[in-house]
């Protein structure tokens, strides 16, 4: 008797606790509110997501995202942008994919991929599409729709507008609008002071145009 006691209690306590793990995954699986970086037990956020955003992220290989608004009101973004460069960063495929609108004292770095709309200091992120406005520099992988610096916009591909002061891509269909612009091949429209291109199927404007054709004031194509 003591043994069939014995057993019904065990079941039920496993029973209990498997549903309280349970409960605890589908409770941390997906978050309406959550702070940056994120946990490594959240692998998507559908709401507000508020901190210092993927930096430090231990995503350990997982792809998380974020669904909403991402705000991150980081007081060191100068100081990441003075001493971060880009250019050393891989060009891996990214850990955090962002669906909405951020607004950051800061940016993102290589391993976020974005689309919606994002106001920041810099973006370096993976891939960007939408609306990016970055305060000083944009650099990423691939971009399409409207992207706008203060400084400079750099892509590998980039299929949309371009406008900074200096705009380079490798690949570009669109239009750079800027004092400097170069492209390696583009198809579109370069307009500003000095315009570069290697391979051009479209139109240049501005003070001095150069293509792998000519090199003509005003007007080039």
């Amino acid at each position: 008797m003591k043994t069939i006691i014995f057993s019904i209690i065990s079941v039920i306590a496993t029973s209990v606790l498997y549903a309280q793990d349970s409960i605890a995954v589908l409770e941390t699986k997906t978050k309406i509110i959550a702070f940056t970086p994120l946990k490594k037990d959240i692998k998507e956020v559908d709401g507000i997501a508020i901190g210092m955003g993927d930096a430090f992220d231990d995503h350990k290989g997982r792809v998380r995202k974020i669904n909403g608004i991402n705000l991150e009101p980081n007081p060191v973004g100068v100081l990441i942008w003075m001493l971060f460069d880009p250019s050393k960063s891989t060009n891996a495929m990214p850990h955090l994919v962002v669906n909405g609108v951020t607004i950051s004292g800061a940016g993102y770095g290589r391993g976020t991929s974005h689309n919606g709309i994002t106001i920041s200091l810099y973006n370096y992120g993976y891939t960007m599409k939408g609306i990016s406005i970055g305060g000083l520099s944009t650099d990423i992988n691939k971009g399409g729709g409207i992207l706008i610096s203060g400084l400079g916009v750099s892509s590998a591909e980039l299929n949309g507008i371009s406008i900074s002061a200096f705009n380079d891509s490798n690949q570009l269909k669109g239009v750079q609008i800027g004092i400097y612009n170069k492209a390696h091949e583009a198809k579109g429209m370069q307009v500003g002071l000095f315009n570069k291109s290697r391979k051009m199927k479209g139109l240049q404007i501005g003070f001095w145009n150069k293509n792998g054709k000519r090199s003509l004031p005003f007007i080039n194509f």
